[in-house]
């Protein structure tokens, strides 16, 4: 029986050391884990910005624009695109709660890609800061608003927020005058 005495007591420390390190793990997942609670419909502006590379659109109720380039009109594919998988992110693992390591996860203040979304009143409905994962190259690092906290997003999105308008836009198919069908009878 004495020698059964060591093994039981091994065995209640393993099991002591496992509860302990499955709390610690499950104090790095999030809570809530949808990074942006707003609709489509709400969003009147998109401002994203790193350093100073940056571009604006704009949406009047019919139409998205890019601000400063009326030559250019918004793609649909890409906008459409960009609002399913923005606006579907998800955030997974707490990776930091120190700020001082922001820039380590290329989410700091000069060093991330800053999304901002507007409302009709050009308010803020929402704001992250992203950064590449360099542990992980299908999911970026997002410090949500102005919030302490960096976290692993379930996507990657960075390739999303492209500052180039020709991204966003194309030039217009000119309207040819076959199009017009002028009758002159």
């Amino acid at each position: 029986m004495n020698k059964y005495k060591g093994w039981i007591f091994g065995l209640i420390a393993l099991v002591i050391l496992f509860s302990i390190s499955q709390f610690n793990q499950n104090s790095l997942l999030s809570k809530s884990d949808q990074v942006f609670n707003i609709e489509r419909d709400d969003i009147f502006g998109i401002n994203i910005h790193q350093l100073s590379d940056s571009i604006s659109l704009s949406f009047n109720g019919d139409n998205w624009s890019i601000d400063g380039h009326d030559s250019l009109t918004v793609k649909d594919n890409t906008i459409n695109s960009f609002f399913e998988k923005i606006l579907g992110l998800k955030r997974t693992t707490l990776i930091s709660k120190n700020s001082s390591k922001w820039d380590k996860f290329m989410v700091g203040d000069s060093t991330g890609i800053h999304l901002i979304f507007l409302d009709y009143n050009k308010n803020s409905l929402g704001k992250i800061i992203v950064g590449r994962s360099n542990a992980d190259w299908a999911s970026s690092n997002i410090r949500i608003g102005d919030a302490v906290e960096v976290y692993q997003s379930n996507e990657n999105i960075s390739w999303q927020l492209n500052t180039s308008p020709t991204h966003w836009g194309e030039v217009p198919e000119p309207v040819s005058t076959d199009s017009l069908d002028i009758d002159l009878k």
